[in-house]
């Protein structure tokens, strides 16, 4: 990300994530290309070979405002 302003307000934006909570595990969010699957007997999404891409999340320190990006790794 390029932007450490707030596009609504103009305030300091700092990086963070977005807790990804379940009854097993706490992870950070991820974008999974294409539409979601559900595994018929488990009802788990189907992952698969698709690309994943942790989410980071950005919050305005003045307004609260959040913004959130998949940005993959450079490699």
């Amino acid at each position: 990300m390029t932007t450490t302003a707030c596009p609504k307000c103009q305030g300091k934006m700092e990086p963070g994530f977005v807790l990804d909570r379940n009854r097993y595990e706490d992870a950070q969010g991820t974008w999974i290309e294409g539409t979601l699957e559900l595994n018929m007997w488990t009802g788990a999404a189907k992952t698969g070979k698709k690309e994943q891409i942790p989410v980071t999340t950005y919050r305005c320190v003045g307004c609260g405002y959040l913004e959130s990006y998949a940005v993959p790794a450079r490699s």
